[in-house]
């Protein structure tokens, strides 16, 4: 025997009625309680202020006379207001100094605040008023207190006004409701449903395996059981639909991993071919350089300054073997000479053999240096090779009269789920692809401690679809003949073999920060341990 059950419209019409009636009910309440809270709040902090800026008068140290003759003057000003009640005030003597409309006396709260020196307020809900309590303190002892009254009659009326206001607009809406949502659900409701279950019936024809009895109305019950099939159906199609398309996804993620890792493949490759290459034509011809100037300055011994000129010339044919010899590193990498090292002594010695050159004679620079530096366990020169790197950078970027500042401090950074993270909100950042999405996510140890360099100019900045490809080989920003993009890989590669990090912050049109970040030595003269690599 199938159930008896109301019609559609009868149904959603009565639902609606009494979910609207609940719904203003609840909705008035809550807004009439709220509503009334914050007008006391509002009326409360009012009264605070007033009490408060009145209480200052016998804080001061003027006469009694020009205190009162002062506070009549704010009394009376305060008495124009609608809501003034009455306002006195008492000294340590529980001695009543001044009152003004105020037909209560000194009652025990008022003499409580003596005591404890508190503040606070109380309401007469029967009464209509609110009353303000402060202590009046001078040189921070408790010389007298202050009460100040006003009335919430006015406050009352706001909130019956509204309440009236309020209920019109519902019974008008309920009216409305019930006026024309029989006709509108006859004719747009109940009609539709009954076509639409017949399309629906058709549309979901398979397997069911579950079933939802839904109380309400004939057309109701139908539609939902119509509509538990094609639900259904519909299930199964987007669960397939997302088993294909995460399996998509994997593969996309895999291919586009297998198309870096084969782009880094072959620029390794070009790198280590032309690596070779330089150390063989260059080298040579260096290796002449740097015995004509070993034979000049034996033949010059005894004349200083080009004595000085050819050690120079000896120092720098070694440097420019060094940076052959790293570009060979960077596409093989090799074991370095590392020891302990002073950040802050070799930045000093780079900036003063550039200096020397005359390369930084148009700029001006700042070397700041924390006080707990600690040495880091680096090859020497390896990291003069990238601080002269990003210096001369930093002077191509700013410019004439352009300024760099280099930091020298250790490192603050943050530890987050899966270790610590180096962040510059709202700056863009890059380093590698491998730390695209993330900035930069170096997993140090929780207690790694860390010497952080910081070469900050304020020239032109970087473009920030150039920020993830600085560090790539052969990429430079350059003009012709003025870089050959291999500076900023080789620094990477090698802050990297020192088991550290380099970043770049960069806003353009305000310059760049090269954040350098090297692990220091601990007891056993060894770097921490490090769970990530470059």
């Amino acid at each position: 025997m199938k159930p008896y059950r109301f019609s559609l419209t009868f149904a959603i019409l009565s639902s609606i009625a009494l979910l609207l009636f609940l719904t203003w009910f609840l909705v008035s309440l809550i807004s009439f309680k709220t509503a009334e809270n914050d007008l006391i709040s509002q009326k409360n902090e009012e009264v605070r202020i007033l009490l408060t800026s009145f209480a200052s008068i016998y804080s001061t140290k003027l006469p009694d006379s020009e205190k009162t003759d002062i506070a009549e003057h704010f009394a009376a000003k305060l008495s124009t207001e609608k809501s003034f009640n009455g306002l006195i005030v008492i000294n340590e003597i529980s001695r009543v100094v001044f009152r003004f409309k105020e037909i209560g006396g000194v009652d025990a709260r008022l003499n409580g605040v003596l005591k404890n020196g508190k503040e606070f307020s109380v309401i007469s809900w029967k009464e209509q008023l609110i009353s303000w309590y402060a202590p009046i303190i001078a040189d921070g002892k408790v010389v007298g207190a202050a009460r100040l009254t006003m009335s919430l009659r006015d406050e009352y009326a706001r909130l019956y006004r509204s309440r009236q206001i309020m209920f019109a607009y519902f019974v008008l809406d309920f009216l409305l409701l019930l006026g024309l949502g029989s006709y509108l659900l006859s004719r747009f409701i109940v009609v539709p449903i009954k076509k639409l279950l017949a399309a629906t019936e058709k549309i979901a024809d398979g397997d069911l395996n579950h079933r939802v009895s839904v109380p309400g109305g004939v057309e109701i019950a139908d539609l939902a059981q119509s509509f538990n099939k094609m639900v259904e159906a519909l299930r199964e199609k987007r669960a397939d639909i997302d088993r294909h398309v995460k399996s998509l996804e994997e593969i996309n993620r895999e291919l586009q991993t297998t198309r870096i890792e084969a782009l880094r493949s072959e620029k390794m490759a070009s790198v280590g071919l032309l690596a070779a290459g330089t150390a063989h034509e260059i080298g040579t011809p260096l290796a002449a350089i740097m015995g004509y100037a070993g034979i000049l300055r034996d033949e010059l011994r005894d004349d200083d300054a080009k004595t000085d000129y050819l050690t120079r010339i000896e120092a720098e044919s070694m440097r420019i073997d060094r940076i052959v010899r790293g570009l060979l590193d960077y596409a093989r990498p090799a074991a370095t000479a590392a020891d302990r090292v002073d950040v802050a002594v070799v930045i000093a010695g780079t900036l003063e053999m550039l200096e020397e050159q005359g390369a930084l004679k148009r700029i001006r620079k700042s070397l700041e240096v924390g006080h707990d530096l600690e040495p880091v366990f680096a090859d020497r020169h390896q990291l003069q090779q990238v601080f002269t790197n990003l210096v001369l950078n930093a002077r191509d970027a700013v410019g004439d009269n352009g300024m760099l500042t280099i930091r020298v401090l250790m490192g603050d950074y943050k530890v987050g789920p899966g270790g610590v993270s180096f962040r510059s909100p709202g700056i863009t950042m890059g380093r590698r692809k491998s730390d695209f999405g993330g900035a930069f996510a170096a997993l140090f140890r929780e207690d790694e401690r860390l010497v952080k360099i910081e070469f900050s100019d304020n020239g032109t900045g970087i473009d920030p679809e150039n920020l993830e490809r600085i560090f790539d080989p052969f990429f430079t920003t350059k003009e012709p003949g003025r870089g050959t993009g291999l500076g900023l890989a080789i620094s990477a590669r090698i802050i990297d073999s020192f088991h550290g990090r380099i970043t770049v912050e960069s806003e353009k049109g305000r310059g760049s920060t090269f954040t350098i970040w090297l692990p220091v030595m601990n007891e056993g003269g060894l770097v921490g341990n490090l769970h990530d690599s470059a």
